[in-house]
């Protein structure tokens, strides 16, 4: 579709083919030739594009419209270059990048088809006499190598998300943390080596899986909340007590948490799609799947600006952050997880039930569960729980009733003992025990042949936990730390036991519990 400015060009000169507009053909059919001279020239020689040709000169894109090959442009009238400033280099590449596209662009090409500018922005005709929201003065200007329109105004240079960041000073520390991941990686040409090459990566930002989006391409619409430097620090300074790590080198502490809080910050700014009023959504699902659900306190104070590849919502001063649809979320470990558990007491069976749509049992997570049972000990297992923050949880464990194995069944108890180990501020192990006869909350069964009904135990309720264990998206994609992915042992696990005398033994208490679920559940008001 970009060539059919070209392929107008081709018809008119023929004249044998139905050009793709009556006007455009009408033009060339009028004009009889094109003239023989360049865009460059044709733009010096216009009394009304003094400035533009000036500034085409400085930047060097004079060279460009002097070449065979074929441009559009669309130049601003002196009048609306009045207040340009000469000396700044920088915006006058922007400009003229901005205002340049490849290839012929008549003012017959269709409305609301994209056109690239050489900055890589997409532009459109409104209308014929309307581009990008600027008014064409004088249309189709026919030179040996393209294309000239003059503009009665310049349009508006809109900056992508990443070139806001990276240009603007006042939001330098969210574009230096991101920054950070950026490396050149080697594209391979296969056996073909001149194909191969080095490109530009960001695994923060292009990864399928865990990147927040290419907020570097003109392509990719977002909607994204920019904290400036003043937000940052507020947002680092709340959120980086959750990672708050044990390292014997504390520099090595340090980074690793400032890496971790970078990321809790970032994963909840980027949304997909233009948004003009994201605070009206019941829910806002980030890129990186975070669900949003206070969306009007989420949104409620920023600046809206239109950025090239979507909207931008700007944060002076302060972030509104959403600890637990982001970062600081439910950790679940199923009972039938084989990768998180381990049989640490003799004589233990533990075998993994699945239930299906027929089960007297409703709502087992994931449809099954871990039966643990044992005869002449009290059998027990240790549940490793990854990636806890250094923040309050209450910690549940839910139990599938004794009804599921039938009426026989329905009524049978167990008493349990807890032991939690936990990593030290100082780096040492403490272990946290719950046990003893006379807490109920420490048996669990069946009241009655018709107790269908799941169990949950709140073992401890808003428990501190000291130190982060907790392993980052940036560090799973780390070539580095490849061979280290294996060698993952999380510091904090939980044990649960039957604590049932031989005397007790299939007289008040049986040696079997069924397990659906651990949960460590963010503590409210932390």
């Amino acid at each position: 579709m970009r060539y059919k400015g070209i392929i107008c060009l081709i018809l008119g000169i023929g004249g044998s083919i139905v050009s793709c507009n009556d006007d455009w053909d009408e033009h060339y059919s009028r004009n009889g030739s094109i003239p023989e001279v360049s865009l460059m020239d044709m733009i010096l020689n216009d009394s009304q594009l003094t400035k533009f040709s000036q500034i085409l000169m400085k930047t060097g894109a004079d060279s460009l419209l002097t070449s065979t090959q074929t441009y559009t442009v669309w130049a601003p009238v002196d009048e609306a270059l009045s207040s340009v400033d000469m000396d700044d280099e920088a915006a006058l590449q922007r400009m003229v990048k901005n205002h340049i596209a490849r290839y012929s662009n008549s003012s017959a090409t269709e409305v609301g088809k994209s056109i690239y500018m050489l900055d890589g922005k997409v532009m459109s005709y409104e209308s014929a006499d309307v581009f990008n929201g600027i008014s064409i003065v004088q249309k189709d200007i026919l030179a040996q190598n393209g294309i000239l329109h003059k503009l009665n105004d310049t349009i508006p240079y809109r900056y992508n998300f990443w070139e806001y960041i990276s240009t603007q000073e006042n939001y330098s520390k969210i574009y230096d943390f991101i920054n950070q991941f950026s490396e050149k990686i080697y594209v391979s040409g296969g056996s073909n080596k001149k194909d191969s090459v080095f490109k530009d990566y960001n695994r923060l930002l292009q990864n399928y899986y865990y990147g927040i989006g290419w907020i570097h391409d003109e392509d990719s619409v977002y909607t994204m909340i920019l904290p400036d430097n003043e937000a940052w620090d507020k947002a680092y300074e709340q959120v980086s007590p959750y990672f708050k790590v044990y390292n014997a080198d504390e520099a090595v502490a340090d980074s690793i948490t400032k890496v971790q809080t970078g990321q809790a910050i970032v994963y909840g700014l980027t949304f997909g799609g233009r948004i003009t009023d994201p605070g009206s959504a019941d829910t806002l699902v980030t890129v990186t799947g975070n669900v949003i659900r206070s969306t009007k306190d989420y949104f409620a104070g920023y600046r809206q600006e239109l950025a090239s590849n979507g909207l931008m919502f700007l944060a002076d001063g302060n972030l509104h952050l959403d600890d637990t649809c982001v970062w600081n979320q439910p950790i679940i470990v199923e009972g039938e997880d084989l990768d998180r558990r381990l049989v640490t007491a003799s004589g233990t069976s533990a075998y993994v039930r699945d239930v299906d749509g027929t089960s007297v049992v409703k709502g087992i997570s994931e449809n099954s569960y871990l039966e643990v049972s044992g005869s002449s000990l009290n059998p027990g297992v240790t549940f490793d729980i990854p990636n806890v923050l250094a923040t309050k949880y209450d910690i549940y464990v839910d139990f599938v009733p004794p009804a599921i194995d039938g009426n026989s069944r329905a009524t049978e108890k167990t008493c349990l003992s807890y032991k939690m180990k936990v990593e030290q501020e100082n780096g040492r192990t403490k272990y946290e025990n719950r046990q003893g006869k006379n807490d109920e909350e420490l048996i669990v069964g069946g009241d009655s042949v018709g107790d269908v009904y799941m169990k949950t135990v709140k073992v401890w309720s808003a428990y501190q936990f000291p130190t982060s264990d907790f392993y980052d998206a940036m560090w799973y994609l780390d070539e580095g730390n490849a061979d280290k992915v294996n060698e993952i042992s999380p510091k904090t696990t939980l044990e649960i036991k039957t604590n049932v005398t031989n005397a007790e033994l299939n007289v008040k208490y049986v040696r079997r519990f069924r397990i659906d679920r651990i949960r460590f559940v963010p503590a409210k008001n932390n």
